[in-house]
């Protein structure tokens, strides 16, 4: 799972306003792309749809070959575990430590309490808060409360990686660092999506540029860059890169 296509899909409101219109575009599996576009281009509106948290009036979105708009409610669950999702709001759980926060996804799969431990220490490694683990995120900072975001979306070792304004809120050298752990996901094969406006950074990453207007895309800029030369990095897992290192 991690190709993407959607072919002539159009979203229309109620009130007859359309966040998107006749969009047809494909993303390869282990492919990483950016969408911009000012606020309202229809950037959010193309994530939901990914996610299955609403559907096109017309089009299909296929997720490998499977149009998961026709998805019955009961096979939504195991779709979403093979996706991550990064906001702007992290949406993290106040009363709950940085260690639990992380851990939700993993108990919902049920995975053993060995393995759980194991895998949010080596998400937690990945985006530097490994030792804040038993905090709460009243504790920290702006900028660590949405690295623990990504480490809950990643520590499922998701095919797909969406990321709906993931830098919205942070200075620019935190927002390099926060792009170039997604870049680091997608070294492995994670496809990976991420909706900015950030354009300059976006620029500067010289990774494949989708730019929306008025619910269209109105531009499609090819990688001129691999995301091997943006990392520097060999192509281990970053979710059990450190796995042997946490104990259990």
């Amino acid at each position: 799972m991690g190709h993407i296509a959607l072919q002539h899909v159009t979203r229309r409101f109620e009130n007859g306003y359309e966040a998107l219109s006749d969009v047809s575009v494909e993303f390869a599996e282990g492919s990483m792309t950016f969408l911009t576009g000012h606020s309202g281009a229809g950037k959010s509106t193309f994530l939901k749809l990914l996610l299955r948290a609403d559907r096109p009036t017309r089009g299909k979105v296929l997720v490998n070959d499977v149009d998961i708009a026709k998805l019955p409610e009961q096979r939504l669950p195991r779709y979403r575990q093979n996706l991550g999702v990064v906001f702007q709001d992290h949406h993290l759980l106040d009363h709950r430590t940085v260690f639990e926060n992380v851990a939700i996804p993993l108990r919902v799969m049920g995975l053993r309490e060995r393995e759980v431990g194991r895998r949010v220490r080596a998400s937690l490694t990945q985006v530097e808060l490994l030792g804040k683990e038993r905090l709460f995120p009243r504790h920290l900072s702006t900028g660590e409360q949405q690295r623990v975001g990504i480490a809950r979306a990643v520590v499922t070792r998701p095919k797909i990686l969406l990321a709906d304004e993931p830098t919205g809120n942070l200075d620019p050298d935190l927002s390099i660092h926060i792009m170039n752990l997604f870049a680091r996901f997608n070294q492995v094969g994670t496809t990976v999506l991420v909706a900015s406006h950030d354009v300059n950074l976006i620029e500067s990453m010289g990774l494949r540029m989708l730019h929306l207007e008025h619910g269209q895309v109105v531009d499609d800029r090819a990688a001129i860059r691999s995301v091997g030369e943006i990392t520097g990095t060999p192509a281990d897992d970053p979710v059990d890169q450190s796995a042997e290192h946490g104990g259990g």
